[in-house]
């Protein structure tokens, strides 16, 4: 399949403790407890919007057709939406931006290297892209432990750059196919018992 082919309808991913699919009302309340917490926003590059501190603002209007992705992150065990992922600044089909927000009460627990895993197979193996690539900011140890535990490989620090509304020093992540597929025949860690979400031939 090909990044158009999801234009529409957007795909719903599963991991052993999650389930990434797209955002709905329904959600409003779960994402007002901690969608306008300060801390969420300590390295993110912009205070909370209207939207993060009133969340049913997102359903306000249609959303677009978009080659882009953002999946709210449900824990299955608490049925709650927990965090949301994006994959999206798409270029070409070709490579895209990685971002990703956790809930604080659910962090160190490695949530979201899960996730991130499931959406970097779901990427290499279910579209044409080539390459996912991150900025954070140096002092978000938790977001760079994230990348490096899901196999992204840090390419370089930017100083006093402009990371979304913030001037800071930020680190490049990223990780290619190639990186992907030597991580998967290695069945390294996250990924070493993803093989009943790999695309059948």
């Amino acid at each position: 399949m090909k990044l158009q082919d999801f234009v529409q309808d957007k795909p719903i991913l599963e991991t052993e403790q999650l389930i990434l699919r797209p955002l709905r009302k329904e959600d409003v309340a779960d994402l007002k407890e901690w969608l306008g917490d300060s801390s969420v926003y300590r390295y993110w590059g912009k205070r909370p919007g209207k939207s993060d501190l009133n969340p049913e603002l997102l359903f306000q209007k249609p959303e677009k057709p978009t080659k882009s992705f953002h999946w709210g992150v449900v824990h299955k065990q608490d049925h709650k939406v927990i965090g949301d992922m994006w994959v999206y600044l798409i270029e070409n089909d070709r490579m895209a931006k990685v971002a990703f927000r956790l809930s604080p009460a659910y962090q160190g627990n490695r949530l979201m290297t899960e996730a991130l895993a499931r959406v970097t197979i779901f990427c290499f193996e279910e579209t044409e892209l080539q390459r996912l690539w991150a900025d954070v900011h140096v002092q978000n140890i938790a977001s760079y432990k994230t990348l490096e535990k899901a196999g992204f490989k840090r390419e370089g620090l930017i100083r006093e750059g402009k990371m979304i509304n913030t001037y800071c020093d930020y680190y490049l992540y990223g990780m290619t196919k190639a990186d992907y597929i030597e991580i998967t025949d290695k069945g390294l860690p996250p990924y070493e018992h993803c093989e009943r979400f790999f695309r059948k031939n």
